[in-house]
């Protein structure tokens, strides 16, 4: 059973190590099952072999050992800025008088299913089309203008 419980131990390091090393590698999937298996180390050497928190204790200091290489890693290497961001966005979004929008025509610049981009007046705006399906290039006109909800109709011609 010790055996078993190393190999698990190794494993759930291993499993650990990769997605850290490679975030986003199997959708957190890796990290799970390292987790789980130093969880299930820990539990068969506290069921299983007598004066396992001695092991207990290795699984632990092995994954908090393994956490501080590999933040030392991230700092040495200069990936801090590129594996967590750090800055915002500076610019402001232009302000679109939404009142005014109502009753105008333009045309989608994505098609719109059943949300997408038109175009009013060189103006780009994420509209949406009440379910429909709208071809790109068709002319819609604006019938109803909110924060965050702007809702479109296909203009009759098309």
């Amino acid at each position: 059973m010790f055996a078993v419980c190393v190999v698990l131990l190794v494993v759930g390091v291993l499993a650990i190590l990769l997605e850290l090393l490679i975030p986003g590698f199997d959708g957190f999937i890796s990290g799970i099952i390292g987790v789980l298996a130093l969880v299930a180390s820990a539990i068969l050497a506290v069921l299983f072999i007598p004066g396992a928190w001695i092991l207990v204790l290795v699984n632990l200091s092995v994954l908090a050992f393994s956490v501080g290489v590999f933040y030392t890693y991230i700092k040495r290497k200069q990936l801090h800025g590129k594996i967590i961001l750090s800055d915002g966005l500076n610019e402001d979004l232009p302000a679109i008088d939404l009142n005014g929008l109502i009753g105008k025509e333009g045309k989608t610049v994505t098609s719109l299913r059943p949300y997408g981009e038109a175009d009013f007046s060189g103006v780009r705006v994420e509209v949406s089309s009440n379910g429909s399906l709208v071809d790109r290039g068709a002319k819609v006109r604006v019938v109803e203008a909110q924060p965050g909800k702007v809702v479109v109709s296909v203009v009759d011609g098309n």
